[in-house]
């Protein structure tokens, strides 16, 4: 059921294209540079806004199902709402361009409330030897399914330009997204049997110890700043498509081209995660794919065919999707058991800034030099620098330091 849900989940946006469509999409209805930079980012950045506001209370809730349930639900909305506007008030004009970008912002804002909840009941649902597995097969439930986003994209964009059908593409996103909560209904949460019983401090406490908590883990600090170099293949994507359809010269229906050989890449790419994760841990899954992030940023100056740029989203969603599943399982391992929830927020908050970050300062490059290599050069230089901090990290399994969580299974040798 966890894979099943985050499956289709991630299976849902893949019809949205948010990396790849959705930028086209907002650059036609007069968005700036810098917002489309920021199109791929919005959805995860705001879920990891408020993390820091729940965490406390999560870590006391004696279930989260619940509560993960009831938040589940209501964050998959914003997309039927959007979809059903777009589709019967195509005159709205002007208000289509605030209405698509706040879809994801008000679906990440209420999806945040729920998700270090969410996280923290998959991770005691799922032994920690099969964490990456675990993750990578979501991964490949989405790929699978998302082999069809491309030629589903490229149908409807083809008959039904413009608002019209994206708000078809919204529609069959939400169905997915139901599907994904349907889900979540038959998850079996696993009892805790040590209940943590932490004393609740006061909120302006509690905050004031978070930067004490970080300081006190070197590893997670340093693992902050591998996720923020490591935002490579986000600043690239925003313009790829964009940079891809100008150079050819194609029309925008064959963005649905591009998704399909990102599916394709991401697919793959999670078959080599999950077997090279559970074997070898998170941090190198992670080097592999800052490596191949980088490999990428040298051979895109010289890509100029379409069949080139298809290899380049290949290789662009295989990547991608490896560093996700390594990012994921290295995350959980490093935090203290007893403080995930609190950890996790503090990462999340931490991801989200940098998110924000790295894409205005993308999206800032091409709109001072409009060119779209000079994205390139600074996404190579910042998978080069995650390299280098990822080497400063030591993989948790080798140094015999997972701690296995309240309950779960420990790691078979």
């Amino acid at each position: 059921m966890h894979c099943l849900e985050g499956g289709f989940y991630m299976a849902g946006l893949a019809f949205l294209a948010p990396e790849t469509a959705m930028p086209s999409f907002v650059k036609t209805l007069g968005a700036s540079d810098n917002l489309i930079a920021l199109m791929p980012v919005l959805l995860p950045a705001m879920f990891s806004t408020l993390g820091l506001f729940i965490a406390p209370f999560v870590e006391l809730m004696p279930r989260f199902k619940p509560f993960v349930v009831l938040f589940g639900g209501l964050q998959r909305l914003p997309y039927l709402i959007a979809g059903l506007v777009l589709l019967f008030a195509p005159q709205l004009g002007g208000w289509l361009l605030p209405i698509v970008v706040m879809t994801p912002i008000m679906s990440g804002l209420v999806g945040g409330i729920g998700v270090n909840a969410w996280m923290e009941m998959v991770t005691r649902m799922i032994p920690a030897h099969q964490r990456a597995s675990g993750w990578a097969i979501r991964y490949m439930i989405q790929g699978t399914i998302g082999l069809s986003a491309g030629p589903v994209i490229y149908f409807i964009l083809e008959h039904k330009p413009g608002a019209e059908g994206y708000a078809w593409l919204h529609l069959i996103c939400f169905s997915f997204l139901v599907l994904s909560w349907v889900s979540q209904l038959f998850m079996i949460e696993t009892p805790q049997p040590r209940p943590l019983r932490l004393p609740r401090p006061r909120y302006s406490m509690y905050l004031r110890e978070l930067p004490l908590l970080l300081s006190a883990q070197p590893q997670l600090i340093r693992l902050v700043f591998a996720r923020f170099t490591g935002m490579g293949y986000l600043m690239l994507v925003s313009f790829m498509a964009i940079h891809a359809l100008h150079v050819t010269g194609r029309p925008q229906a064959d963005i649905g081209h591009f998704v399909l050989a990102n599916m394709i890449g991401s697919l793959m790419g999670n078959v080599l995660a999950g077997w090279w994760g559970n074997r070898h841990g998170g941090r190198a899954v992670m080097m592999v794919s800052r490596s191949l992030c980088f490999t990428l940023c040298l051979a895109l100056p010289f890509v100029h065919t379409f069949n080139g740029f298809l290899g380049a989203f290949f290789v662009w969603g295989f990547g991608l999707f490896v560093d996700r599943v390594g990012d994921l399982t290295l995350s959980a391992e490093l935090c203290p058991v007893e403080r995930r929830p609190t950890y996790q927020a503090i990462l999340a908050f931490c991801q989200m800034i940098a998110l924000i970050t790295a894409m205005m300062l993308s999206g800032w490059l091409y709109r001072m030099t409009q060119n779209f290599h000079a994205v390139v050069a600074l996404s190579g230089v910042f998978a080069a620098m995650s390299l280098i901090i990822l080497r400063f990290i030591p993989e948790v399994r080798k140094k015999g330091h997972l701690a296995p969580v309240m309950g779960e299974n420990p790691p078979m040798a």
